[in-house]
């Protein structure tokens, strides 16, 4: 079975989304929700209207939210919904009113979605804690990276280049810049120093024609 990956959220409209699409895998998740759906209405049904079932209808929701995108559990909440309904005009509930019956399907669906939403936000909430720590350990070992090279380089006479400025390292010369990327792993950017600008400034006006 295809292990599916990391989830991230899209800022645009807030929903997981999958780092690679896994049809197969979307669709064995739903049919698992629809199965376990169908063992709850049908133990909601042989139990009647005097055993309260309707808690177990959350695990065919959070089975489709822990692994499936927002419609996903908006359709599962809608299903459980109208099955939880259709089962209970099924066993004769008395009602009073018909709206009653209504309204306690609506209230029922509503349920239904607040927790599929949290399901699935605590689930992207969790993929993003693990990216973060593998994100850190990256850093970390990085860090251990270059702290160890520079704990060897201390204990090396390092011999720069009075011409070329260029140093070597172990038999191999090499620019400072070199040295800082692939040796301490420093990000090195280009710049002007004043004492270069003034030297250029300098060149500058004595290249320039006098006027006469």
């Amino acid at each position: 079975m295809k292990v599916r990956k990391i989830r991230a959220v899209n800022d645009a409209t807030n929903q997981p989304i999958m780092d690679k699409p896994d049809n197969l895998t979307d669709i064995r998740f739903f049919a698992a929700s629809l199965a376990s759906l169908v063992v709850v209405g049908f133990v909601d049904y042989i139990t009647g209207y005097e055993l309260y079932m309707d808690v177990f209808y959350f695990i065919p929701v959070s089975i489709c939210a822990w692994q499936l995108r927002r419609r996903d559990v908006l359709v599962l909440a809608l299903l459980c919904a109208l099955t939880w309904g259709f089962i209970d005009i099924s066993v004769d509930h008395p009602y009073s009113s018909k709206f009653y019956w209504y309204w306690n399907m609506c209230i029922k669906f509503s349920c239904f979605v607040i927790l599929g939403l949290v399901v699935q936000r605590l689930r992207c909430n969790l993929k993003e804690q693990a990216r973060a720590r593998q994100e850190l350990e990256r850093a970390l070992a990085g860090l251990r990276q270059s702290t160890a090279e520079i704990e060897k380089l201390h204990g090396q006479l390092q011999v720069v280049c009075a011409w070329s400025q260029r140093i070597r390292i172990e038999g191999k010369w090499m620019t400072l810049e070199e040295f800082l990327k692939n040796h301490l792993q420093i990000k090195v950017s280009h710049g002007i120093s004043p004492e270069a600008m003034d030297k250029m400034v300098k060149e500058l006006d004595e290249t320039k024609p006098k006027q006469t």
